[in-house]
Protein backbone atom coordinates (compact mmCIF):
# COMPACT_ATOMS: atom_id res chain seq x y z
CA UNK A 1 0.00 0.00 0.00
CA UNK A 2 2.92 2.10 0.85
CA UNK A 3 4.47 1.84 -2.36
CA UNK A 4 1.59 2.23 -4.38
CA UNK A 5 0.99 5.48 -2.68
CA UNK A 6 4.58 6.60 -3.29
CA UNK A 7 4.42 5.63 -6.60
CA UNK A 8 0.89 7.58 -7.04
CA UNK A 9 2.17 10.55 -6.00
CA UNK A 10 5.49 10.89 -7.99
CA UNK A 11 3.61 10.36 -10.81
CA UNK A 12 0.65 12.87 -10.50
CA UNK A 13 3.30 15.83 -9.69
CA UNK A 14 5.15 14.48 -12.89
CA UNK A 15 1.34 14.77 -14.99
CA UNK A 16 0.98 18.38 -13.38
CA UNK A 17 4.28 20.03 -14.12
CA UNK A 18 5.08 22.95 -15.91
CA UNK A 19 5.27 21.83 -19.40
CA UNK A 20 6.82 23.74 -22.58
CA UNK A 21 4.55 24.95 -25.60
CA UNK A 22 3.64 21.88 -27.10
CA UNK A 23 1.95 19.56 -24.57
CA UNK A 24 -0.85 18.16 -23.68
CA UNK A 25 -2.57 16.37 -20.96
CA UNK A 26 -5.67 13.74 -20.79
CA UNK A 27 -7.43 12.81 -18.07
CA UNK A 28 -10.02 9.28 -17.65
CA UNK A 29 -11.92 8.24 -15.02
CA UNK A 30 -13.94 4.75 -15.13
CA UNK A 31 -15.81 3.08 -12.52
CA UNK A 32 -17.07 -0.38 -12.19
CA UNK A 33 -19.97 -1.89 -9.96
CA UNK A 34 -21.36 -5.45 -10.29
CA UNK A 35 -24.24 -7.45 -8.95
CA UNK A 36 -24.42 -11.27 -8.49
CA UNK A 37 -27.21 -13.51 -6.84
CA UNK A 38 -26.23 -17.70 -5.89
CA UNK A 39 -28.43 -19.80 -3.92
CA UNK A 40 -26.23 -19.83 -1.54
CA UNK A 41 -25.40 -16.47 -1.22
CA UNK A 42 -28.24 -14.75 -2.08
CA UNK A 43 -28.24 -11.35 -3.84
CA UNK A 44 -24.78 -9.07 -3.49
CA UNK A 45 -23.76 -6.39 -4.68
CA UNK A 46 -20.40 -4.16 -4.78
CA UNK A 47 -18.53 -1.40 -6.48
CA UNK A 48 -15.85 -3.40 -8.23
CA UNK A 49 -13.49 -0.56 -8.83
CA UNK A 50 -13.34 3.19 -9.20
CA UNK A 51 -10.04 4.48 -11.09
CA UNK A 52 -8.91 6.82 -13.75
CA UNK A 53 -5.48 7.19 -15.19
CA UNK A 54 -3.75 10.72 -16.65
CA UNK A 55 -1.47 10.85 -19.19
CA UNK A 56 1.01 14.39 -20.37
CA UNK A 57 2.14 14.19 -23.65
CA UNK A 58 5.15 16.24 -25.00
CA UNK A 59 5.73 16.75 -28.89
CA UNK A 60 8.02 18.93 -30.97
CA UNK A 61 7.67 19.49 -34.88
CA UNK A 62 8.44 15.38 -35.51
CA UNK A 63 5.61 14.57 -33.40
CA UNK A 64 5.27 13.02 -29.59
CA UNK A 65 8.60 12.39 -28.23
CA UNK A 66 7.70 11.96 -24.11
CA UNK A 67 4.90 10.36 -21.86
CA UNK A 68 4.22 10.59 -18.74
CA UNK A 69 1.58 8.17 -17.31
CA UNK A 70 -0.04 6.61 -14.40
CA UNK A 71 -2.96 4.29 -13.94
CA UNK A 72 -4.50 3.56 -10.98
CA UNK A 73 -7.55 2.50 -8.77
CA UNK A 74 -9.73 1.22 -5.83
CA UNK A 75 -10.94 -2.18 -5.72
CA UNK A 76 -13.23 -4.16 -3.74
CA UNK A 77 -15.38 -2.11 -2.19
CA UNK A 78 -12.13 0.68 -1.58
CA UNK A 79 -10.85 -1.99 0.36
CA UNK A 80 -7.52 -2.01 -1.35
CA UNK A 81 -5.27 0.37 -3.78
CA UNK A 82 -3.66 -0.49 -7.21
CA UNK A 83 -1.00 1.12 -8.40
CA UNK A 84 -0.99 -0.50 -12.35
CA UNK A 85 0.97 1.92 -13.82
CA UNK A 86 3.33 4.80 -13.52
CA UNK A 87 5.85 5.59 -15.99
CA UNK A 88 8.15 7.85 -18.08
CA UNK A 89 8.44 7.13 -21.84
CA UNK A 90 10.67 8.30 -24.71
CA UNK A 91 9.16 7.86 -27.80
CA UNK A 92 11.60 7.20 -31.02
CA UNK A 93 11.00 7.79 -34.54
CA UNK A 94 7.68 6.10 -36.47
CA UNK A 95 6.80 3.62 -33.28
CA UNK A 96 10.48 1.37 -33.88
CA UNK A 97 11.48 2.02 -30.50
CA UNK A 98 10.12 3.28 -27.58
CA UNK A 99 12.04 3.27 -23.89
CA UNK A 100 10.02 3.06 -20.75
CA UNK A 101 11.11 3.50 -16.81
CA UNK A 102 9.03 3.06 -13.79
CA UNK A 103 5.97 0.70 -13.14
CA UNK A 104 5.11 -0.48 -16.76
CA UNK A 105 2.72 -2.97 -18.01
CA UNK A 106 4.73 -6.32 -18.89
CA UNK A 107 4.64 -7.50 -22.57
CA UNK A 108 2.98 -10.70 -22.37
CA UNK A 109 -0.20 -12.65 -24.41
CA UNK A 110 -3.17 -11.04 -25.56
CA UNK A 111 -2.90 -8.04 -22.51
CA UNK A 112 -0.54 -6.96 -24.95
CA UNK A 113 -3.39 -4.77 -26.53
CA UNK A 114 -6.66 -5.84 -24.50
CA UNK A 115 -7.40 -6.10 -20.99
CA UNK A 116 -9.46 -8.28 -19.29
CA UNK A 117 -10.23 -6.95 -16.01
CA UNK A 118 -13.25 -5.37 -16.74
CA UNK A 119 -14.81 -7.88 -18.35
CA UNK A 120 -17.96 -10.06 -16.14
CA UNK A 121 -15.89 -13.59 -17.00
CA UNK A 122 -13.12 -12.30 -14.75
CA UNK A 123 -9.06 -12.47 -16.01
CA UNK A 124 -7.69 -15.94 -17.03
CA UNK A 125 -4.48 -14.38 -15.73
CA UNK A 126 -5.69 -14.47 -11.78
CA UNK A 127 -4.99 -18.45 -12.03
CA UNK A 128 -1.68 -18.43 -13.23
CA UNK A 129 -0.03 -16.00 -11.66
CA UNK A 130 1.29 -13.87 -14.27
CA UNK A 131 2.42 -10.92 -13.37
CA UNK A 132 0.25 -7.38 -15.00
CA UNK A 133 3.21 -5.01 -14.24
CA UNK A 134 6.22 -4.44 -12.48
CA UNK A 135 9.02 -1.83 -11.85
CA UNK A 136 11.53 -1.35 -13.89
CA UNK A 137 12.48 -0.93 -17.87
CA UNK A 138 10.63 -1.42 -20.81
CA UNK A 139 11.74 -1.41 -24.31
CA UNK A 140 9.16 -1.91 -27.42
CA UNK A 141 8.36 -1.09 -30.48
CA UNK A 142 6.78 -1.91 -34.40
CA UNK A 143 9.09 -3.05 -37.54
CA UNK A 144 7.14 -3.64 -40.36
CA UNK A 145 4.65 -6.85 -39.87
CA UNK A 146 6.49 -7.21 -36.25
CA UNK A 147 5.83 -5.62 -32.89
CA UNK A 148 8.00 -6.39 -29.91
CA UNK A 149 8.26 -5.97 -26.29
CA UNK A 150 10.90 -6.94 -23.74
CA UNK A 151 10.83 -5.90 -19.93
CA UNK A 152 13.76 -5.90 -16.89
CA UNK A 153 11.93 -5.65 -13.80
CA UNK A 154 12.09 -5.88 -9.91
CA UNK A 155 9.76 -9.18 -10.17
CA UNK A 156 7.71 -7.75 -7.14
CA UNK A 157 4.87 -6.49 -9.27
CA UNK A 158 2.69 -4.54 -7.48
CA UNK A 159 4.20 -5.92 -3.98
CA UNK A 160 6.06 -3.62 -1.53
CA UNK A 161 9.83 -3.67 -2.71
CA UNK A 162 11.49 -5.82 0.05
CA UNK A 163 14.99 -4.42 -1.55
CA UNK A 164 16.59 -2.95 -4.79
CA UNK A 165 16.98 -4.11 -7.34
CA UNK A 166 15.30 -7.09 -6.17
CA UNK A 167 15.75 -10.67 -7.02
CA UNK A 168 15.02 -9.92 -10.82
CA UNK A 169 12.49 -10.68 -13.55
CA UNK A 170 12.77 -10.87 -17.56
CA UNK A 171 9.63 -10.87 -20.02
CA UNK A 172 9.22 -10.48 -23.37
CA UNK A 173 7.14 -10.97 -26.55
CA UNK A 174 7.31 -11.02 -30.29
CA UNK A 175 4.20 -10.43 -32.52
CA UNK A 176 3.18 -10.32 -36.12
CA UNK A 177 0.27 -8.88 -38.29
CA UNK A 178 0.51 -10.24 -41.49
CA UNK A 179 -1.32 -8.40 -44.19
CA UNK A 180 -2.46 -5.02 -44.72
CA UNK A 181 -5.03 -5.04 -43.12
CA UNK A 182 -4.51 -6.04 -39.67
CA UNK A 183 -7.04 -8.30 -38.63
CA UNK A 184 -4.92 -11.41 -37.60
CA UNK A 185 -2.28 -10.96 -35.16
CA UNK A 186 0.11 -13.55 -33.50
CA UNK A 187 2.71 -13.77 -30.58
CA UNK A 188 4.84 -15.54 -28.59
CA UNK A 189 5.69 -14.46 -25.39
CA UNK A 190 8.59 -15.27 -22.29
CA UNK A 191 9.34 -15.01 -18.93
CA UNK A 192 12.02 -15.83 -16.53
CA UNK A 193 13.18 -15.14 -13.08
CA UNK A 194 11.63 -14.90 -10.11
CA UNK A 195 7.73 -13.53 -9.32
CA UNK A 196 5.89 -12.12 -6.22
CA UNK A 197 2.55 -12.94 -7.47
CA UNK A 198 -0.61 -14.00 -5.71
CA UNK A 199 -1.94 -17.90 -6.25
CA UNK A 200 -5.73 -16.36 -7.04
CA UNK A 201 -5.95 -12.71 -8.64
CA UNK A 202 -3.11 -9.86 -7.92
CA UNK A 203 -4.50 -8.67 -4.52
CA UNK A 204 -1.47 -7.17 -2.18
CA UNK A 205 -0.17 -8.75 0.81
CA UNK A 206 -0.80 -12.32 -0.01
CA UNK A 207 2.28 -13.05 -2.67
CA UNK A 208 4.70 -15.61 -3.09
CA UNK A 209 8.19 -15.27 -4.72
CA UNK A 210 8.13 -18.02 -7.28
CA UNK A 211 11.27 -18.85 -9.36
CA UNK A 212 9.41 -19.67 -13.04
CA UNK A 213 9.74 -20.24 -16.43
CA UNK A 214 7.09 -19.23 -18.96
CA UNK A 215 5.90 -19.32 -22.76
CA UNK A 216 2.51 -18.18 -23.71
CA UNK A 217 1.49 -18.10 -27.90
CA UNK A 218 -1.53 -16.26 -28.31
CA UNK A 219 -3.88 -15.14 -31.04
CA UNK A 220 -6.38 -12.42 -31.58
CA UNK A 221 -8.75 -12.69 -35.23
CA UNK A 222 -11.24 -9.84 -36.23
CA UNK A 223 -13.67 -11.24 -38.57
CA UNK A 224 -16.85 -8.87 -39.41
CA UNK A 225 -18.89 -8.03 -36.29
CA UNK A 226 -16.93 -10.90 -34.21
CA UNK A 227 -13.10 -10.82 -32.16
CA UNK A 228 -11.52 -14.20 -31.30
CA UNK A 229 -9.27 -14.39 -29.31
CA UNK A 230 -6.91 -17.13 -27.79
CA UNK A 231 -3.90 -17.95 -25.65
CA UNK A 232 -1.95 -21.19 -24.07
CA UNK A 233 0.57 -21.28 -22.35
CA UNK A 234 3.42 -23.18 -20.06
CA UNK A 235 4.39 -22.54 -16.52
CA UNK A 236 7.69 -24.50 -14.99
CA UNK A 237 7.52 -23.75 -10.77
CA UNK A 238 9.44 -25.95 -8.46
CA UNK A 239 10.03 -28.40 -10.75
CA UNK A 240 6.45 -28.43 -12.28
CA UNK A 241 5.14 -27.72 -15.28
CA UNK A 242 1.64 -26.36 -15.53
CA UNK A 243 -0.75 -25.67 -18.25
CA UNK A 244 -2.95 -22.92 -19.26
CA UNK A 245 -5.96 -22.45 -21.93
CA UNK A 246 -7.85 -19.27 -22.56
CA UNK A 247 -10.41 -18.12 -25.28
CA UNK A 248 -12.96 -15.74 -25.89
CA UNK A 249 -15.20 -14.26 -28.25
CA UNK A 250 -16.76 -10.83 -28.73
CA UNK A 251 -19.31 -10.32 -31.10
CA UNK A 252 -21.46 -6.87 -31.97
CA UNK A 253 -25.13 -7.74 -31.75
CA UNK A 254 -25.90 -4.13 -32.30
CA UNK A 255 -23.18 -0.60 -32.51
CA UNK A 256 -23.88 -0.48 -28.96
CA UNK A 257 -24.33 -4.23 -28.01
CA UNK A 258 -21.82 -6.65 -27.83
CA UNK A 259 -22.07 -10.31 -26.35
CA UNK A 260 -19.16 -11.88 -24.69
CA UNK A 261 -18.39 -15.63 -24.08
CA UNK A 262 -15.28 -16.91 -22.98
CA UNK A 263 -13.64 -20.37 -21.87
CA UNK A 264 -10.28 -21.71 -19.36
CA UNK A 265 -8.70 -24.20 -18.34
CA UNK A 266 -5.73 -24.99 -16.44
CA UNK A 267 -3.87 -27.51 -14.57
Amino acid sequence: MKTARWWLSAALLACAAASPAAASLFVALEGDARGGYSQRGGADAEVNSVGGSARKVFADRRGDRVILFAQAEWVEDFSEALLHQAYAEWKGPMGRWNIAAGRVLLPWGLRTAWSPARMPYGSPYDWTRTLESDNGALLRGTLGVWDYGLALTQGYGMEDIEEFPGPGNLTGRLGMTPGVEGNFTLGLSFAAGTAHASEHGHGMGDAMAEERTALALDCTWNAGRGTYRFEGGARRAEETWHGTLFGAVDYALLPRLTAQAAGQMYE
